[in-house]
């Protein structure tokens, strides 16, 4: 009789909860990936403050892809496929938001914080809020679960 129980439900959810504590976890990290080389270009060179939060972001997209295909959004989709959502999605996020970076580095608020001595950037931190929402188009449809079936140990 116990072997009539039904536990997919349970596993999918459990698989969402361990995508979104991976995408808690990849948020810190993308953090450092879009505000360190802004910091270090914007310092160091003459380049258009467009031209900066492209490339932060562009390392971000780069080594996240990688991130979220093995680790994060692990899927039964072969690569190529799951290559070209995530490029497409990548690509309209990289848009919206080195525009969203750009508009925010070129007004100052004047608002600081720091952890400790290391101090945020908080616009770097607006943008990835503003462009959370890429959670939802990872999880449903750049990297979905195979229906039927839980990869979580995969």
């Amino acid at each position: 009789m116990n072997s009539a129980i039904d536990t997919t439900a349970p596993r999918k959810k459990n698989v969402l909860w361990v995508r979104i504590f991976w995408s808690l976890a990849g948020s810190g990290v993308n953090y450092l990936l879009i505000a360190t080389p802004f910091k270090y270009l914007s310092h160091h060179t003459q380049l258009p403050t467009l031209a900066i939060s492209a490339m932060s972001y562009a390392v971000g997209v780069t080594v996240f892809f990688f991130w979220n295909y093995f680790v994060n959004f692990r899927t039964a989709m072969h690569k190529h496929e799951a290559l070209k959502r995530y490029l497409l999605v990548a690509t309209t996020m990289f848009i919206i938001q080195s525009l969203i970076l750009t508009g925010l580095k070129s007004v100052d608020f004047h608002h600081h914080l720091s952890i400790g001595k290391m101090p945020l950037d908080l616009d770097v931190i607006a943008t990835q809020i503003l462009g959370s929402f890429k959670f939802i188009l990872y999880h449903l449809w750049a990297f979905p679960v195979e229906k039927g079936k839980v990869n979580a140990d995969r």
